[in-house]
């Protein structure tokens, strides 16, 4: 090579030498869209999390209710079948089965949002054990729904 001739880059690698701003904030945006797409997924997470967990809750507290009547199973299927009650009624009843009724309806009430629950005893012996509560998101009220969960057994 002479002294003269000078070394030229190629036209094609002076055009992309770097980057414009416009790429850069490209990336920027998609990068946040991405970002916002797994704080939304994390909290659709936690909320399916804690409605889970509500559920396992209602289930194990109609359990307990079935568990009572069957260790009191002379009064439970007995006349007047004593361990009847409504939706939200109060527990009218004395001894075992009244203790047995306040102290369900008072663990509804404590570990579920506007838990309550009924239990009904038809002639066949046929426990049938609803349990109600509100699925809420403690960050968005308005978005509540309406759960129950019913369990029915043979006494």
């Amino acid at each position: 090579m002479n002294r003269n001739t000078v070394m030229q880059t190629p036209k094609h690698i002076r055009d992309q030498s770097g980057f414009s701003l416009v790429e850069v904030l490209i990336t920027v945006v998609l990068v946040s869209i991405g970002l916002l797409g797994l704080a939304g997924l994390q909290l659709t997470s936690v909320q399916n999390s804690n409605s889970s967990g509500e559920r396992f809750i209602a289930t194990t507290l109609a359990q307990d209710i079935l568990e009572r009547m069957r260790a009191n199973h002379n009064r439970a299927i007995g006349p007047g079948k004593v361990y009847n009650l409504a939706m939200g009624a109060d527990p009218g009843v004395g001894g075992v089965e009244g203790d047995d009724l306040t102290a369900w309806t008072d663990a509804l009430d404590a570990a579920l949002p506007s838990g309550q629950g009924a239990v009904q005893v038809d002639n066949t012996n046929v426990a049938t054990i609803t349990v109600q509560w509100t699925d809420a998101s403690n960050k968005n009220p308005d978005d509540s729904r309406a759960m129950s969960l019913v369990l029915s057994t043979t006494l």
